[in-house]
This record gives structure tokens, sequence and C-alpha cells, in this order.
């Protein structure tokens, strides 16, 4: 083989691989307003036209921040159900200050989770998944986009839980959002009502005089999740298609919220999952809340991303 013909087939490998998996697995800039950007792993670009991608996942990763591992996890499952191709995903990193990070790149403490605002320019957490919705769906590059999902594992599923009662962006537009809440350590209570331990609910004593203040309950909310009253907290959250996604084995203790606050939640993140669909359940009838488990499984992201159930919520 010539030299020249050796170069042809290298660039015909990197394009077969490019159209199979995408254009990137290293993060790129996604540009914010004023002045920062934060990183975040795509398997297309957001710029580029793309008439092949028929759903966006937004995947929010754990308080490891790992979200490389994550990535992968979902481009994995991705290629199980043979919609690699017509996906796009998308994985922000949320870093901390401890982290290695550039100059303009932003950053919060560990409440990044609860939407609280960057120590870089103010901004919350939560507003980076409204633009970057804002940004897939008005921009118009993928006009065959029919759905995004917004998920969350661990940390991120407490991210996702929150977020999906105070994010406005989703009343701007005609796409249909969902949200997956998996395996967090805790939840946002719409009322000062926690389980009794045998699927009642009382108003707990005054041993834990902080059990409804925000992220467990709603008060002295954020300024992302203040600007609307509880009722309408509570409505967006039980209106919209929102899944708890649960692991029945996940009820060890790592990276476990051991407050007294999450503790009134429950023992470890499956009670508190099954008892806050009890919960919403009993206070809200009405609410379209969804609850998945997924037997064998512990606090393991990556299987529960790639279990049966999974890629059901995440693909189809």
């Amino acid at each position: 083989m010539t030299k020249s013909k050796y170069l042809l087939f290298l660039l015909f490998l990197t394009i077969q691989v490019s159209s199979s998996f995408g254009h990137y697995f290293d993060s790129s800039d996604f540009l914010l307003s004023p002045g920062g950007k934060i990183k975040v792993y795509e398997n297309f670009p957001l710029n580029f036209t793309n008439p092949d991608i028929e759903r966006a996942i937004i995947f929010i990763h754990g308080v490891a921040r790992n979200a490389d591992e994550y990535f992968k996890d979902v481009i994995d499952a991705s290629a199980l159900e043979k919609l690699e191709n017509k996906t796009l995903i998308l994985v922000p990193h949320f870093k901390i200050d401890s982290d290695t990070k550039e100059s303009d790149e932003l950053y919060w403490t560990d409440s990044w989770k609860f939407g609280d605002k960057s120590a870089k320019n103010g901004m919350s957490s939560y507003e980076v998944i409204d633009r970057m919705i804002e940004n897939i769906w008005l921009k118009g590059h993928f006009p065959n986009l029919r759905k995004i999902i917004v998920v969350g594992h661990s940390a991120g599923g407490q991210f996702v839980a929150r977020y999906a009662a105070g994010s406005p962006v989703v009343d701007r537009f005609s796409i249909q959002v969902s949200y997956v809440i998996a395996n967090p350590s805790a939840y946002l209570y719409f009322n000062d009502k926690r389980t009794d331990g045998n699927k009642g609910f009382i108003t707990p004593d005054n041993s834990c005089p902080d059990f409804n203040v925000y992220p467990y309950g709603v008060e002295q909310m954020n300024s992302y999740m203040s600007h609307v009253s509880t009722y309408e907290l509570s409505n967006r959250f039980n209106h919209r298609n929102v899944t708890l996604l649960l692991g029945e084995a996940d009820t060890l203790d790592d990276y476990l919220d051991t407050s007294c606050e999450a503790n009134l939640q429950g023992k470890n993140r499956l009670e508190r999952g099954l008892n806050y669909y009890q919960f919403i359940k009993t206070f809200y009838p009405d609410s379209r809340l969804k609850l998945k488990t997924v037997p064998n499984v512990g606090h393991s992201g990556r299987e529960i991303i790639q279990s049966q159930v999974g890629r059901e919520l995440l693909f189809h």
C-alpha cells in the first residue's frame, strides 16, 4: 500500500468512526453569558445541523463529578439500543473550587446539585440546563428532534428532582421534556409532612428544626427555586413527565446523606424513594409521577442506565 493510499484509508476509518459514534469523546466548551463557560461532553456538535437526531439526553453526573464516565455509560446504552446515531447525548461537568479549571470556567460549591449560584458569575447550575435546552431547541440544528430527557444519578438525581419542579424553561417551548430521577440521596418535599414509618405521614417533632428548609423542604429556598410559589413548584413537578428510577439493592450508605433532615425521609436511598413516591401520591393524587425499580441493582449509575428499565426510559 502506498503512503497516499494509507492516508486515505486512515481518513476513511476516521469518517466511519465519527459517523457511527458522533464527533466528540472529550469535553467541549458550552458558552454562557456573561463571560463564562462550562465543559460538556457531547457525541455530536451543537452548532451543526443534524437531521438524524430524534432525541436529546442531558445527563447530570454524581457527586464525584465524573462526567466522562457517565458520558461513556450513556453512549454504551445508546449503542445497545442501536440508537447512537439518532441520540444527542450531553453530560455537563459541574466543577467545584478544588477542580482543575480554566480562568473563564464556572464553578460551584457542592450545592451545585441544588441549583445554587456559581462562585464565578452568579449563575445557577439549574439555569445552565435551561440554557442548554434553549440552545438545543431554538437554534434549529436538530429539525427532527422530538424529545429531551433530563436524567441524573445519585447527586445528579438530586439535581433533577428539584430542577423538575423549579425550571420554567419547559413551559416556553412545545418540545416534550421528561425527567428521570435515579437513586438520589434525598428529595424536595412540598409540605411539612414526613413518613411515620408505617406508610403514613406526620409533622416531625422539633428535634430536627431545619427538616423543611431547602433543599429538603420549601422554606428558605435559594433564588432560583424561590421565583415562584410553593404551590407552583408542586404543580409543575406533579404535572410534568417525571419518573423515579430506583435500584432495588440501593440500601447501603456509600455517599448517603445522613443528616437528620435526610434521615426523616427514610433509612436508605431505596426506602427514601419509595416513601417519596407514597408522599406524592398521598398529597397529590393526580400527580403524573411514575415509579420504576430495577432488581439486583444497587448504587451503580452504569447498571441502572444500562438496565432494560433504564434504557426504556431513556430511548423509548
